[in-house]
């Protein structure tokens, strides 16, 4: 039986057993100690790594006499979408009639991430776009099943909006809601976050995680990366590419996120919600602590055997670090669940001023729009 959340001393009485089975060569690296976060690396969205494959051609690179499959023709194809703008007479593209293109906020081995204002409703959004045409059907299938994934998501206030899908010239377009800046950047350079905003943070993330539960998807990726916020500080779960879906039976397609998240489970093909709370765990200790998380190696073992680096948790409160440590517990069967969190004491007290504020801002924000009117 796991002890309560809100006992003080939880962390020293959690196990503390080795892993089972060894860690993978590819975290034996060479990690001696724990160390501060290293300021100054690339702080733009982030994309999930694109699964390893052959480098063969298309077929219709190969076999140019084959007729083109009709996702490959030059013509938009809605995924998800409507779009009221787009003259299929014109040889632009639909992102080009439909956006403005405001910028680039990132790329990865998957895709290109843009900023954009759409010119049907001058709003601003994020559109993620294919780097390589679809490489054949099986590819493209797997590339649509972000689309799918995110629309399962469906809308809630803690999670990033999905918009519309398309495929155009055999790449594939996302657009989604866009915020002003991820978790990683906000943190960059200003050391631990006020424990007061750390709590505030986890209940957002609490939140986005009991609505993905609830609907049987595991995010699989939690990171500081993969959290935005919007102007006014709230904080939202984005990023669904590695999403599983616990109720399609089927995971022998699953990728493992981040190493320097993922839960020690995962190394023995274990997938359950635990593995996002331990994700959680690694992003509030890295943001509360202003702790560089280790790749691999010994430091990356002790954090996954419940060792919590004393000399980074110190400032904490005792209820931050009872918590912390049940969120990173190495067995996840007592591993408390995104409801026993939001249960316990501290998160109760953070929901109360924690809806208070989020009021506060809405009424300001209505303020502000009358007297724009008046």
């Amino acid at each position: 039986m796991p002890l309560p959340l809100d006992y003080v001393g939880a962390e020293s009485q959690l196990s503390r057993t080795p892993l089972p089975v060894p860690v993978a060569a590819f975290f034996r690296e060479a990690e001696c100690s724990f160390s501060v976060k290293k300021p100054g690396r690339p702080l733009s969205y982030t994309l999930p790594p694109r699964p390893r494959h052959k480098g063969t051609l298309t077929v219709s690179r190969v076999f140019t006499g084959r007729q083109l499959q009709p996702w490959s023709q030059p013509r938009p194809r809605s995924v998800s979408f409507h779009g009221h703008l787009y003259d299929p007479t014109r040889r632009e593209p639909f992102f080009s009639q439909c956006f403005e293109l405001l910028g680039r906020l990132g790329r990865g081995s998957f895709g290109e991430v843009y900023k954009v204002r759409s010119k049907e409703d001058r709003r601003l959004y994020a559109v993620k776009r294919s780097v390589e045409p679809f490489r054949g059907a099986s590819d493209r299938q797997r590339k649509l099943a972000e689309v799918r994934k995110h629309e399962r998501v469906g809308r809630h206030p803690n999670c990033v909006s999905f918009v519309r899908a398309w495929e155009e010239r055999g790449q594939l377009y996302i657009q989604t809601e866009l915020c002003p800046a991820s978790l990683l950047q906000h943190c960059e350079g200003r050391g631990p976050l006020p424990e007061s905003w750390v709590r505030a943070c986890l209940w957002d993330l609490l939140q986005a995680l009991r609505h993905l539960h609830a609907r049987g998807l595991l995010h699989m990726d939690v990171k500081p990366a993969n959290v935005f916020l919007t102007e006014h500080h709230v904080c939202k779960l984005g990023d669904f590419g590695l999403v599983l879906e616990l109720d399609r039976g089927d995971l022998s397609d699953a990728q493992e996120g981040d190493p320097r998240y993922m839960a020690p489970e995962l190394l023995r093909g274990e997938y359950s919600q635990a593995a996002d709370v331990f994700s959680l765990g690694m992003t509030i200790l890295e943001i509360a602590c202003n702790l560089e998380l280790p790749n691999g190696g010994e430091g990356w073992q002790q954090l996954r055997q419940g060792y919590l680096p004393p000399e980074f948790t110190a400032g904490l409160s005792s209820e931050l670090r009872a918590l912390l440590a049940a969120m990173l517990e190495p067995d996840p069967r007592l591993r408390p669940s995104v409801e026993t969190l939001l249960n316990s004491s501290i998160m109760r007290k953070t929901k109360k001023w924690r809806k208070l504020a989020l009021l506060v801002q809405d009424g300001l924000l209505r303020a502000a729009s009358l007297c724009q009117v008046s």
